[in-house]
């Protein structure tokens, strides 16, 4: 076990009547849990946590700092005061009102003193957000992302409720990062501008995998974790990614030996993907390319960034300056180089990506090509990276992948592991956390079939309590919910749009992929005079269709004796006059006949309103004609967008 305090940045312990809170973080990959435990001493209040799997052996004190805020005293160690809010009705602020909603959850010093509230990686894949609390006072554990499903198009970036954070900012003591994956880190470009600005954020300087053999030399300790057993842990929480996976993870190293045997056996060009957080699979693949002779060259940004930020911090495991610049690739023989590149989840704007469709810059994919897959398929990209391959086996390229290739291995625990640290650490309570909802579930029966005697699983924004074990012969009288908190998903799209689903219109991006839309201009003329020609204009959104002047001609704007009849030329009309013109998107419109038919109803619609009718109601009416065209034609219910003007040749123009 590698033990340091050298990575923690800042802080102090300043906490009421000598409490201290100290963070014990340990890891042993593939293996990864949480067990936080606190002893019943008023004096020294205690949590541990263990996380495993994509991070390094760690082990260091953290003394949580008390920030200072207006009212309270750091230099004393004294809890600022809670102030005191004003009656219900007239009078209460903003603030006070905020107070109320967070009545949802239990708060004080009474109840169990051990908290859990989810904000997000429950019940699903990535978002990873924790509180966990001794009573009042919080720390954030984790502040990731998730990457957005099939239906939530153009966005790019899933992240927790931040609008939740901000109303519990004082609350919240320190962010502790468990190690660097997106769905760990990468939401805080947003969440710490919705934090306390005091609020101290710990992370170790660069994590790496450990596992049974690991490249790196550091084992998995057993022995600490079985002495954190027996001191008594009162609640587990561990990851349930790969609970449905049999057995034990396979060793990084033999995943070196397996890209080596394929590199050593490649004649032409080889192009590797991965992950490019998996620092020690790069320095598999730089191996693999010293002993074939090949000078190594990466394309994608991330994977030069990761490699980076590792060298600075000692741990890379060859230095980014030998690399051969991207643009010099071409003068090299195929044998002579190895490509590593980003996308292997096939990431629509990713290097291998964009190469299945010959639109890379610098890769240019060939029959000679020898593609190594090392890397698995996120849970809801499979369809993506299946098509992706398709696309690269039809250039004639070779891809190697697959489970029986041995070209990767999970970073988080299988379930013979998950069920080795629970028999270690003997939890009173077990929380199976980071899993869709159904891998939490069979995480739970897990923990029950190996004697846990309280488990439970939980959803987002739920508050978790439970009480401390106080001697090994007490068992605590399990969990309790303390509250539920409606939390709201965050989206991201593009550099600055960020909001929520009704502020990004994800529902309606979805609704009009599916359904189309259809937009009509109506430009509204009242005067008694006709117009000088009848236009007819209807665009499907590839050509126009139909004659000017042609069915229903847009200047119909009275009502004769039979539906549909024009008006003489110079006759006086009762109903509204105008140009409409149809567009829509998505939609198959049956050769136009599909626009005719909604031009004719949107010509009806003028013909029967008054001619003082609002530009807001005739919108309206022939927005609800529209709906009804497509229901009927093809059982459609499109996007309708319909926008009526004044005609500026009407005599009235101006004056309404």
């Amino acid at each position: 076990m590698v033990t340091g305090t050298d990575w923690i940045r800042g802080g102090r312990s300043d906490f009421r009547q000598g409490e201290k809170l100290e963070l014990v973080a340990m890891a042993a990959a593939p293996l990864r849990s949480a067990t936080w435990t606190v002893d019943g001493r008023l004096t020294s209040k205690k949590v541990m946590a263990m996380t495993s799997s994509e991070t390094g052996t760690k082990k260091a004190a953290v003394p949580l700092p008390s920030k200072t805020r207006s009212g309270s005293s750091s230099q004393t160690g004294q809890r600022p005061r809670r102030p005191r809010h004003p009656a219900e009705g007239i009078g209460r602020s903003r603030e006070d009102s905020v107070h109320r909603r967070l009545k949802a959850f239990h708060e004080g010093r009474t109840g169990p003193p051990l908290r859990i509230i989810p904000i997000g990686g429950l019940g699903e894949i990535g978002m990873n957000c924790m509180l966990i609390g001794h009573y009042d006072r919080y720390i954030m554990v984790d502040a990731g992302l998730m990457f957005p499903d099939f239906d939530e198009l153009g966005i790019q970036r899933v992240l927790p409720d931040t609008s939740f954070i901000h109303r519990w900012r004082d609350k919240i003591e320190a962010v502790v990062i468990t190690h660097g994956h997106e769905d760990h880190i990468g939401a805080l470009p947003w969440v710490v501008p919705a934090l306390d600005p005091s609020t101290p954020i710990f992370a170790t300087g660069f994590t790496m995998q450990i596992d049974e053999s690991p490249v790196d030399g550091q084992v998995f300790d057993r022995v600490g974790l079985e002495q954190i057993g027996k001191e008594g842990v009162t609640l587990m929480m561990s990851d349930s990614t790969n609970v449905l996976s049999p057995g034990r993870t396979t060793s990084e190293k033999d995943v070196a030996d397996a890209l080596m045997r394929r590199v050593l056996a490649a004649k032409g060009r080889v192009i590797h993907t991965q992950f490019a957080s998996n620092v020690h699979r790069l320095g598999s693949i730089k191996a693999a390319a010293d002993a074939s002779g090949r000078k190594m060259c990466f394309i994608g940004l991330s994977l030069k960034t990761y490699l980076e930020a590792a060298h600075k911090d000692g741990q890379a495991p060859f230095d980014p300056s030998i690399l051969v610049n991207a643009a010099d690739i071409d003068s090299y023989a195929p044998h002579e180089i190895l490509i590593a590149t980003t996308g292997s989840q096939a990431e629509p704007r990713a290097v291998l990506n964009l190469a299945s469709f010959g639109g890379s810059k610098h890769l240019k994919l060939t029959k000679d090509d020898l593609v190594l897959y090392s890397a698995k398929m996120i849970p809801g990209n499979e369809t993506r990276v299946v098509r992706m391959m398709n696309r690269i086996t039809e250039l004639g390229s070779e891809v190697i992948w697959g489970r029986g290739e041995n070209l990767h291995t999970s970073g988080h625990a299988y379930r013979g592991e998950q069920e080795e640290v629970i028999k270690l650490l003997k939890p009173q309570h077990f929380l199976p956390v980071h899993g869709e909802f159904a891998f939490l579930k069979e995480h739970e029966k897990l923990a029950q079939s190996i004697g846990v005697r309280h488990t439970t699983v939980i959803k987002n924004g739920e508050m978790l309590g439970v009480s401390p074990l106080r001697n090994a012969r007490v068992h605590s009288n399990g969990f309790s919910l303390l509250g539920k908190e409606k939390l709201t998903t965050m989206y991201n799209d593009g550099d600055k749009g960020f909001g929520s689903s009704v502020d990004l219109a994800v529902e309606e991006r979805m609704h009009i992929a599916v359904e189309g839309i259809v937009i009509a201009s109506v430009e509204i003329y009242r005067g008694d005079d006709h117009l000088e020609e009848e236009e007819e204009e209807l665009d499907g959104g590839w050509e126009e269709i139909g004659p000017r002047g042609g069915i229903g001609g847009v200047d119909d704007g009275g009502m004769g004796e039979g539906e549909g009849d024009v008006a003489p030329e110079h006759e006086v009309r009762r109903g509204l006059r105008g140009r409409v013109r149809i567009t829509t998107r998505c939609m198959w419109v049956d050769g136009g006949r599909l626009l005719e038919r909604i031009h004719t109803e949107a010509v009806k619609v003028l013909r029967s309103s008054d001619r003082n009718t609002s530009l807001s109601a005739v919108e309206r009416d022939i927005s609800s004609a529209i709906r009804k065209v497509c229901r009927k034609y093809n059982n459609k219910r499109p996007e309708v967008v319909v926008i009526a003007t004044e005609s500026a040749n009407d005599p009235n123009y101006g004056r309404r």
